[in-house]
């Protein structure tokens, strides 16, 4: 058993199948516990769309919960996760620092920051494992 950083990325409204994210997000989460120790879920702060589900199921799994945004995010209602990590003013500017603080990444459906930040972590990692990128489109 070891530690993880895993990153949840996607749309950040709450136009798409809600359910649907929340069981592809659950079967992995039954994974991931049964494969690590420690785990933190790394996302957008905000308290809607899939950072939302992923901090909600995060708890239910009694995971670490990581608020990682752009000062923008306070805009916004939050989520009250366990620790929050700010950079940047602007959703976006805190992109680079976000792969680099993860392990793996999740996207569950998303737009434009969604992808770039998938293409990030992929160009920015070396050595990835077959499992280190799950995209689901919702």
């Amino acid at each position: 058993m070891r530690k993880i950083k895993i990153g949840i990325v996607g749309y950040s409204t709450n136009d798409f199948d809600v359910e649907k994210a929340k069981s592809f997000l659950d079967e992995i989460f039954k994974q991931i516990q049964k494969e690590y120790f420690e785990v933190e879920i790394v996302s957008g702060f905000t308290n809607t769309g899939v950072p939302k589900i992923a901090y909600e199921l995060a708890k239910e799994y009694s995971f670490k919960t990581i608020g990682f945004s752009a000062k923008q995010a306070y805009d916004y209602e939050t989520f009250p996760v366990d620790e929050v990590i700010i950079i940047g003013k602007n959703f976006g500017e805190e992109s680079v620092d976000f792969i680099k603080y993860i392990d793996r990444i999740i996207r569950a459906g998303g737009r434009k920051q969604s992808f770039a930040e998938v293409q990030l972590f992929r160009e920015s990692k070396k050595n990835l494992k077959s499992d280190s990128v799950i995209e689901f489109d919702l």
